[in-house]
Protein backbone atom coordinates (compact mmCIF):
# COMPACT_ATOMS: atom_id res chain seq x y z
CA UNK A 1 0.00 0.00 0.00
CA UNK A 2 1.09 3.60 -0.75
CA UNK A 3 1.01 4.60 2.65
CA UNK A 4 2.64 8.31 2.42
CA UNK A 5 -0.49 9.01 -0.42
CA UNK A 6 -2.86 7.84 1.95
CA UNK A 7 -1.76 9.99 4.81
CA UNK A 8 -0.69 12.92 2.61
CA UNK A 9 -4.86 12.52 1.49
CA UNK A 10 -5.86 12.35 4.85
CA UNK A 11 -4.49 15.52 5.92
CA UNK A 12 -5.71 17.13 2.71
CA UNK A 13 -9.50 16.32 3.86
CA UNK A 14 -9.09 17.09 7.47
CA UNK A 15 -7.51 19.68 6.95
CA UNK A 16 -10.51 21.09 4.34
CA UNK A 17 -12.51 19.99 7.41
CA UNK A 18 -11.15 22.11 10.19
CA UNK A 19 -11.47 25.12 7.68
CA UNK A 20 -14.71 25.03 7.01
CA UNK A 21 -15.42 24.41 10.53
CA UNK A 22 -13.85 27.61 12.11
CA UNK A 23 -14.77 29.84 8.99
CA UNK A 24 -18.52 29.35 10.55
CA UNK A 25 -17.80 29.40 14.23
CA UNK A 26 -19.52 32.54 15.25
CA UNK A 27 -22.81 32.16 13.32
CA UNK A 28 -24.98 29.84 14.85
CA UNK A 29 -28.68 27.94 13.26
CA UNK A 30 -30.83 25.11 14.33
CA UNK A 31 -29.87 23.45 10.16
CA UNK A 32 -26.90 21.43 9.93
CA UNK A 33 -24.15 22.38 7.76
CA UNK A 34 -21.65 19.85 7.17
CA UNK A 35 -21.75 16.38 8.35
CA UNK A 36 -18.39 14.01 8.91
CA UNK A 37 -19.25 9.80 8.74
CA UNK A 38 -17.92 6.54 8.27
CA UNK A 39 -18.71 4.44 5.63
CA UNK A 40 -18.22 0.45 5.35
CA UNK A 41 -19.59 -1.37 2.92
CA UNK A 42 -18.85 -4.06 0.01
CA UNK A 43 -18.38 -3.85 -3.71
CA UNK A 44 -19.08 -5.84 -7.00
CA UNK A 45 -16.38 -5.29 -9.74
CA UNK A 46 -15.76 -6.54 -13.19
CA UNK A 47 -13.76 -5.02 -16.35
CA UNK A 48 -15.45 -3.15 -19.35
CA UNK A 49 -14.93 -4.81 -23.00
CA UNK A 50 -12.35 -7.34 -21.41
CA UNK A 51 -11.30 -10.07 -24.16
CA UNK A 52 -11.57 -13.24 -21.15
CA UNK A 53 -14.95 -12.34 -19.81
CA UNK A 54 -13.71 -12.11 -16.33
CA UNK A 55 -16.62 -12.59 -14.16
CA UNK A 56 -17.49 -10.39 -11.12
CA UNK A 57 -16.42 -10.71 -7.80
CA UNK A 58 -16.99 -9.02 -4.00
CA UNK A 59 -14.69 -7.21 -2.14
CA UNK A 60 -14.82 -4.24 0.39
CA UNK A 61 -14.82 -0.22 0.55
CA UNK A 62 -14.46 1.67 3.76
CA UNK A 63 -13.47 5.41 4.80
CA UNK A 64 -14.89 8.67 5.92
CA UNK A 65 -17.03 11.13 4.36
CA UNK A 66 -17.70 14.74 4.45
CA UNK A 67 -20.27 16.72 3.26
CA UNK A 68 -21.10 20.34 2.83
CA UNK A 69 -24.69 22.40 2.71
CA UNK A 70 -24.87 24.38 -0.15
CA UNK A 71 -28.35 24.90 -0.24
CA UNK A 72 -31.70 23.49 0.76
CA UNK A 73 -31.78 20.93 -2.51
CA UNK A 74 -27.66 20.70 -2.47
CA UNK A 75 -24.56 19.44 -0.56
CA UNK A 76 -21.86 18.68 -1.96
CA UNK A 77 -19.62 15.34 -0.61
CA UNK A 78 -15.97 14.42 -0.47
CA UNK A 79 -15.16 10.40 0.58
CA UNK A 80 -11.82 9.13 1.53
CA UNK A 81 -11.82 5.29 0.58
CA UNK A 82 -9.69 2.15 0.62
CA UNK A 83 -11.35 -0.12 -1.81
CA UNK A 84 -10.63 -3.37 -3.19
CA UNK A 85 -11.78 -4.49 -6.61
CA UNK A 86 -12.04 -7.94 -7.63
CA UNK A 87 -13.17 -10.31 -10.80
CA UNK A 88 -12.65 -14.01 -11.49
CA UNK A 89 -11.91 -16.58 -13.83
CA UNK A 90 -14.23 -19.20 -12.94
CA UNK A 91 -12.83 -21.87 -15.42
CA UNK A 92 -9.58 -21.43 -14.12
CA UNK A 93 -10.67 -20.83 -10.34
CA UNK A 94 -8.67 -17.68 -10.51
CA UNK A 95 -9.52 -14.52 -8.57
CA UNK A 96 -7.48 -10.86 -8.99
CA UNK A 97 -7.86 -9.09 -6.62
CA UNK A 98 -6.52 -5.17 -7.03
CA UNK A 99 -6.59 -2.42 -4.12
CA UNK A 100 -7.12 1.63 -4.81
CA UNK A 101 -6.73 4.60 -2.65
CA UNK A 102 -10.77 6.28 -3.84
CA UNK A 103 -11.69 10.01 -3.59
CA UNK A 104 -15.12 10.46 -4.66
CA UNK A 105 -16.49 14.56 -5.33
CA UNK A 106 -19.90 14.77 -6.05
CA UNK A 107 -23.12 16.65 -5.39
CA UNK A 108 -25.66 15.62 -3.58
CA UNK A 109 -29.49 16.35 -4.62
CA UNK A 110 -32.01 16.00 -2.19
CA UNK A 111 -34.68 14.58 -3.31
CA UNK A 112 -36.89 14.39 -0.10
CA UNK A 113 -35.88 14.84 3.81
CA UNK A 114 -34.21 11.12 3.48
CA UNK A 115 -33.36 10.54 -0.04
CA UNK A 116 -30.31 12.00 -1.71
CA UNK A 117 -28.87 11.42 -5.37
CA UNK A 118 -25.67 11.31 -6.10
CA UNK A 119 -23.77 12.48 -9.01
CA UNK A 120 -19.65 13.10 -9.27
CA UNK A 121 -16.50 11.82 -10.44
CA UNK A 122 -13.43 10.03 -8.68
CA UNK A 123 -9.97 9.69 -8.79
CA UNK A 124 -8.60 6.51 -7.80
CA UNK A 125 -4.64 5.51 -6.86
CA UNK A 126 -3.51 1.62 -6.83
CA UNK A 127 -2.01 0.77 -4.01
CA UNK A 128 -1.23 -2.82 -4.06
CA UNK A 129 -2.99 -6.60 -5.90
CA UNK A 130 -2.70 -10.55 -5.82
CA UNK A 131 -3.71 -13.25 -7.34
CA UNK A 132 -5.19 -16.08 -5.65
CA UNK A 133 -5.62 -19.49 -7.39
CA UNK A 134 -7.03 -22.95 -5.96
CA UNK A 135 -3.88 -24.61 -5.38
CA UNK A 136 -5.50 -28.22 -3.86
CA UNK A 137 -2.24 -29.47 -3.40
CA UNK A 138 -1.61 -26.62 -1.17
CA UNK A 139 -1.99 -26.51 2.77
CA UNK A 140 -4.77 -24.07 2.86
CA UNK A 141 -5.97 -25.08 -0.48
CA UNK A 142 -5.11 -21.65 -2.25
CA UNK A 143 -2.13 -19.96 -3.41
CA UNK A 144 -1.61 -16.74 -2.99
CA UNK A 145 0.77 -14.42 -4.71
CA UNK A 146 1.75 -10.20 -5.68
CA UNK A 147 0.39 -9.86 -9.35
CA UNK A 148 0.41 -6.42 -11.33
CA UNK A 149 -2.04 -3.48 -11.57
CA UNK A 150 -4.01 -3.27 -14.59
CA UNK A 151 -4.51 0.62 -13.90
CA UNK A 152 -1.89 2.67 -12.31
CA UNK A 153 -4.46 5.57 -11.61
CA UNK A 154 -8.11 5.92 -12.77
CA UNK A 155 -10.31 8.71 -13.71
CA UNK A 156 -14.57 7.45 -13.26
CA UNK A 157 -17.99 9.20 -13.17
CA UNK A 158 -19.90 7.82 -10.48
CA UNK A 159 -24.17 8.23 -9.82
CA UNK A 160 -26.28 6.33 -6.79
CA UNK A 161 -28.64 6.93 -4.00
CA UNK A 162 -29.06 7.80 -0.64
CA UNK A 163 -31.57 6.78 2.26
CA UNK A 164 -31.63 7.63 5.57
CA UNK A 165 -32.24 4.52 8.06
CA UNK A 166 -32.30 6.39 11.11
CA UNK A 167 -30.77 9.92 12.42
CA UNK A 168 -27.09 8.77 12.19
CA UNK A 169 -27.90 5.23 10.13
CA UNK A 170 -27.92 6.13 5.79
CA UNK A 171 -27.62 3.45 3.26
CA UNK A 172 -25.74 3.77 0.17
CA UNK A 173 -25.37 2.25 -3.36
CA UNK A 174 -23.60 3.59 -6.24
CA UNK A 175 -21.95 2.86 -9.77
CA UNK A 176 -18.40 4.30 -10.60
CA UNK A 177 -17.59 3.73 -13.95
CA UNK A 178 -13.89 4.38 -15.74
CA UNK A 179 -14.04 7.67 -17.35
CA UNK A 180 -11.85 6.11 -20.17
CA UNK A 181 -14.54 3.49 -20.97
CA UNK A 182 -16.13 6.36 -23.71
CA UNK A 183 -13.17 7.33 -25.38
CA UNK A 184 -10.67 4.62 -25.24
CA UNK A 185 -11.55 0.76 -26.20
CA UNK A 186 -8.84 -1.04 -25.86
CA UNK A 187 -7.89 0.26 -22.59
CA UNK A 188 -9.25 -1.81 -19.56
CA UNK A 189 -11.54 -0.44 -17.37
CA UNK A 190 -13.47 -0.95 -13.78
CA UNK A 191 -17.20 -0.89 -13.47
CA UNK A 192 -17.76 -0.79 -9.86
CA UNK A 193 -21.37 -1.70 -8.22
CA UNK A 194 -21.02 -0.26 -4.60
CA UNK A 195 -23.77 -1.23 -1.24
CA UNK A 196 -22.19 0.98 2.06
CA UNK A 197 -24.00 1.48 5.39
CA UNK A 198 -22.92 5.20 6.41
CA UNK A 199 -22.47 5.94 10.19
CA UNK A 200 -22.70 10.18 11.07
CA UNK A 201 -20.16 10.77 13.59
CA UNK A 202 -20.25 14.74 13.85
CA UNK A 203 -22.04 17.38 12.77
CA UNK A 204 -21.79 21.36 12.37
CA UNK A 205 -24.92 23.39 12.95
CA UNK A 206 -23.56 26.72 11.81
CA UNK A 207 -25.03 28.18 8.42
CA UNK A 208 -23.46 29.53 5.67
CA UNK A 209 -23.39 33.26 5.13
CA UNK A 210 -26.13 33.91 8.03
CA UNK A 211 -24.89 36.03 10.59
CA UNK A 212 -28.11 36.21 12.98
CA UNK A 213 -28.66 33.78 15.42
CA UNK A 214 -31.45 31.91 14.89
CA UNK A 215 -34.21 30.25 17.90
CA UNK A 216 -34.08 26.53 18.28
Amino acid sequence: MNLGLFLKTVNAIFLFCFFTFDSTAQVYSNKESSTFSFTLGMTSSNLIKDSVKYKTAILFTGGFIYTVVLTEKVNVGLELLYTGKSFKDADKIIKYRYYYIDVPFYLQLKLSESVRLNLGAQYSSFTNSKIIVIDPDGKAGVNIKPYNNIKPSDIGVLGGIEINLNKNMSAAVRYTLSASTFFEEKNTNFGVFQFSLNYAVYRTHKQFLNRHKENE
